[in-house]
Parts: C-alpha cells; sequence; structure tokens
C-alpha cells in the first residue's frame, strides 16, 4: 500500500479511505492492498466493518469476510465506499435512569369541573 502513488483525486481519497482500517483494525499490508484494489475496482463496492469482522460487499452482497481485531474501543465499526468514509462511533448507553411522566388527566378533569362549575 504504501509502494502506491495515487495520480488523481479518486484514488488519493481511495488510499486515504482504506488507511482509516489501519487505524482502527490490526491489519496486514497485504490486506490494505487487497482493500485498495477491491474499492478502486468498482464503484458498488464497499468495505463494512464491525466489531467482529470485515466484509467486503459487492452490490450489498458479501463477497469475502474477515476477522476484525479493533485496536481501540472507540468505534463500533466503519463503511468504506471509493468516494466515502463513515466512522461508526462506539455507542455507550447513559447510566441515567429513566422515571415515567406522570398523567395529566387529573389535572384536566379537574379543570373541566371547574370550568362546568362556573358556568
Amino acid at each position: 500500500m504504501l509502494n502506491r502513488n495515487p495520480q488523481t483525486y479518486h484514488e488519493i481519497v481511495s488510499v486515504k479511505n482504506v488507511l482509516e482500517l489501519a487505524k482502527y483494525y490490526e491489519v496486514s499490508e497485504e490486506f490494505l492492498d487487497e482493500a485498495y484494489d477491491f474499492i478502486s475496482a468498482s464503484k458498488e463496492n464497499t468495505i463494512v466493518a464491525d466489531i467482529n469482522y470485515i466484509f467486503f460487499k459487492k452490490n450489498n452482497i458479501i463477497t469475502k469476510q474477515f476477522t476484525a481485531n479493533l485496536k481501540t474501543s472507540s468505534i463500533d465499526g466503519l463503511t468504506i465506499t471509493s468516494t466515502l468514509l463513515t466512522v461508526i462511533p462506539h455507542y455507550t448507553p447513559s447510566s441515567g435512569s429513566y422515571s415515567g411522566g406522570s398523567s395529566s388527566n387529573n389535572n384536566n378533569n379537574n379543570n373541566n369541573n371547574n370550568n362546568n362549575n362556573n358556568n
């Protein structure tokens, strides 16, 4: 991958996007070459990674699957096309508790009764 010399804007974006895999996942140089070749081959090709796997998809159909080794817990995955990179940040549910709201039906009934008594 490092031996590549992108010539066009499209190639530069593709290289940058594929290198993002190495930022978040433990991947080999050979894997990065294969990922770049896959992304560059067609606009319909997509790489989708989650916390367990990296998928190569063509027209939304998985063509290859690899075991993913995340370097960080800051993301839950990413999606790469030849023109787009989407990083999915790690979701941490809030620790706050939920207390349900109370019904205002009682207040409405009281207001209606007061209005009827005033007529």
